[in-house]
C-alpha cells in the first residue's frame, strides 16, 4: 500500500515538473525565474551594457565629434576639480534625504545647486582639455537638458477614486 503512494507520489511529482518547463525545452530544464520570462540573462546583460555604451542621438552633432567628446568626458572624470564636485554633490544628496521635513526644501535646493555645479565642472573641463569641443559640449548639454523636461504621461488626478465597474447580469 505503501508503494503504490510513493509511486503516485513520484508520478505527480515529475508531471508538474514537466508543466512548469518552458515549450521545448529538453526534461530536466528549471522554469525559469521570476523576471526572466524566458529570456536568457547574458542577452539582459548585453542590452544594458551596450545601451551604456551607446551614444545619445544628439542632433547637429556628428558621430565623430560626439566620440570625441565622450573621450574627453572620460577624460575629464578624472581631473581633481570635477572629483570634488562630484563628492560635494554627493554629499550635499546625501545630506537632503536626512534632513528633517521643515528643512527638506531648502537641503533639496542646495542638492540641486551642488549638482548643477557638478555638471558645469565637467563641461569646463571639457573645455579646458580641448576648446574645439565647447559648441558640441553645450549642444550636448542642451539636449539632456531638454530630454530630461519631456513629459511623462497625463497624471491622475488626485482624490478621485476609480470609477467602479458596472455590473453585469
Amino acid at each position: 500500500m505503501k508503494s503504490k503512494f510513493l509511486l503516485l507520489s513520484l508520478l505527480a511529482a515529475a508531471g508538474l515538473i514537466a508543466a512548469d518547463a518552458p515549450a521545448g525545452a529538453p526534461a530536466g530544464t528549471p522554469p525559469p525565474a521570476k523576471g526572466e520570462k524566458g529570456v536568457k540573462p547574458e542577452k539582459n546583460a548585453d542590452k544594458a551594457e551596450s545601451k551604456k555604451n551607446s551614444m545619445p542621438d544628439v542632433p547637429g552633432v556628428s558621430p565623430e565629434d560626439m566620440k570625441k567628446y565622450q573621450d574627453a568626458r572620460k577624460a575629464a572624470m578624472g581631473t581633481a576639480e570635477v572629483k570634488a564636485a562630484k563628492e560635494a554633490s554627493e554629499a550635499a544628496s546625501k545630506k537632503a534625504k536626512e534632513v528633517p521635513a521643515e528643512e527638506k526644501k531648502a537641503a533639496m535646493e542646495e542638492a540641486n545647486n551642488a549638482r548643477k555645479s557638478y555638471y558645469d565642472s565637467i563641461i569646463t573641463a571639457i573645455v579646458k582639455a580641448d576648446p574645439t569641443l565647447a559648441e558640441v559640449a553645450k549642444k550636448v548639454d542642451d539636449h539632456m537638458k531638454t530630454k530630461s523636461k519631456k513629459p511623462k504621461g497625463a497624471k491622475k488626478p488626485e482624490g478621485e477614486a476609480p470609477a467602479a465597474a458596472p455590473e453585469t447580469k
